[in-house]
């Protein structure tokens, strides 16, 4: 797979461009740049998530910049934004993954079409959610409970 785990520096993903929607802190974000190399933009709504993300990659990528260009970004980072309107251009990323996330979404095409303007033609997403099965019994006060 494109995203498959690789160590070196030289493998395919390491020029990839990858979004994180509604990448909290940046956990897996920060996992996912460092085991295959791929420049990431995790987004998230949340303010101190953006900012606690932010010190993280600092902490944990910062020896990577380049001291004699100040401009010189960290191969990942967090930005404020809704992922049902990201501020990120059009055709920008080779993939996206959104885990627990996008179930959060008012409006499932919404969120789904927005990720699909920010990707490249060709491009991959992959989702990891929370959903209801056939399973789901709506007059079952345990159900309920844990549908909210």
């Amino acid at each position: 797979s494109k995203l498959g785990l690789c160590m070196s520096k030289e493998c395919e993903t390491a020029n990839m461009k990858l979004v994180d929607v509604g990448c909290g802190i940046g956990g897996p974000m920060r996992n996912i740049c460092r085991f295959t190399g791929a420049d990431v933009t995790g987004i998230t709504l949340n303010a101190y998530q953006v900012q606690r993300g932010n010190e993280l990659c600092e902490i944990e990528f910062g020896n990577v910049r380049n001291d004699k260009d100040a401009n010189h970004q960290l191969p990942c980072r967090c930005v404020q934004g809704d992922f049902m309107h990201m501020p990120l251009e059009d055709n920008t990323f080779d993939g996206a993954y959104a885990i627990e996330a996008t179930c959060h979404a008012p409006d499932r095409v919404g969120v789904y079409s927005e990720i699909y303007r920010v990707l490249r033609p060709g491009s991959f997403f992959a989702c990891y959610e929370w959903c209801m099965t056939d399973a789901y019994d709506s007059s079952n006060p345990d159900h309920n409970r844990i549908k909210k």
